[in-house]
């Protein structure tokens, strides 16, 4: 008979410690993806902040976990550099607390802790409804209006000129829904054209999954625009490891590097104040993603199944969040039944 492993008592900062050494495994075998693995550091890190890097990690309650939720989830959102609000949302604590209790589960395995606490916990904030979190798709004189207003103000650089590269970011977002961390993810290499089709390999989905997605013949023709004549080069005073970054990198600043997630949610944020009034809606770079989800499945454009392939959803169920955004119709195609929505 196997003998138990011996319990060892490390401090919360030495667990996490362990815990980032599986996560970069993962990430080097391709089951995890970067992003994801930026979250887990940020909220264990606020971890070890809240709880005390000198804190045993096997002497924290499931009452200590609870404090330490309603501590994080009362302190202000750092996304923002003026906090909109003096406190988190509940999907960000929710999501804080998901983080703790994947490090509870490798200790527990690890044998860094005799029992997991967290079923003792009560503190288990809810993140809104999914569906009603979907609901923010525009509608689709918005969407078209979007790809259609200028992006260069008249006093603009000519060096600082970027409007064919928001174009495509745009139609991109609205064409095949990529996330915007796998937007900035793009290098020039995953550009492929196959049987006169241009396609976008999408390599780092979440969960470490690629797939691939095609362009419209008219998106295909603003990237090729964009990279033949309106791509900024890599920034000249970049250290060497940053300008290859910036050579690979399919979407640049005015400064040659590579996006962020920032960049383009200011992007999509300058364009919809840019609107004509009575199109203009408030947006961000996942509003468009949702836009794209909910206009293919109510033109009839594609079934839940193609949709679940473009967003690279694991799980038919989560495409199915859109349904509900198209729910008017479904009751319409249920009344033109053939067979029994006859009056």
């Amino acid at each position: 008979m196997v003998a138990p492993p011996t319990l060892q008592r490390l401090t919360v900062a030495e667990a996490v410690q362990r815990y980032f050494r599986d996560v970069e495994r993962r990430l080097a075998a391709g089951s995890l993806a970067e992003t994801t693995a930026r979250t887990y550091r940020r909220d264990l890190d606020d971890l070890i902040r809240l709880a005390g890097a000198d804190t045993v990690l096997d002497d924290l309650t499931g009452a200590d976990i609870d404090d330490i939720v309603v501590a994080f989830r009362h302190e202000p959102d750092r996304r923002y550099a003026v906090p909109r609000t003096d406190t988190k949302g509940t999907g960000i604590a929710a999501r804080f607390r998901q983080s703790i209790s994947r490090l509870f589960t490798f200790a527990e395995r690890e044998a860094y802790i005799q029992r997991n606490p967290m079923p003792d916990t009560s503190a288990r904030p809810k993140p809104r409804d999914r569906a009603a979190g979907a609901r923010t798709a525009l509608p689709l004189d918005s969407a078209r209006a979007l790809v259609d207003v200028p992006q260069d103000p008249p006093t603009a650089r000519v060096d600082h000129r970027l409007s064919v590269r928001d174009e495509v970011i745009l139609r991109i977002l609205l064409e095949t829904g990529p996330r915007v961390s796998e937007l900035c993810a793009m290098d020039r290499a995953d550009v492929d054209v196959r049987d006169g089709v241009t396609w976008l390999r999408i390599r780092h989905g979440k969960g470490g999954k690629a797939r691939d997605v095609p362009l419209s013949p008219s998106t295909a023709e603003v990237l090729s625009r964009y990279e033949a004549d309106h791509r900024p080069p890599a920034w000249h005073a970049d250290p060497p490891p940053r300008q290859e970054d910036s050579e690979r990198a399919l979407f640049v600043t005015f400064r040659g590097r590579r996006i962020t997630p920032r960049d383009v949610q200011n992007l999509v944020s300058r364009t919809c104040a840019l609107l004509p009034a009575q199109v203009r809606r408030r947006a961000t770079p996942h509003a468009l993603r949702h836009t794209m989800a909910t206009l293919a499945l109510s033109s009839g454009a594609a079934d839940v199944s193609v949709v679940q392939r473009l967003l690279g959803h694991a799980s038919l169920a989560t495409t199915g969040v859109y349904l509900d955004e198209i729910r008017e119709e479904l009751a319409q195609a249920v009344l033109r039944n053939p067979v029994t929505g006859r009056t």
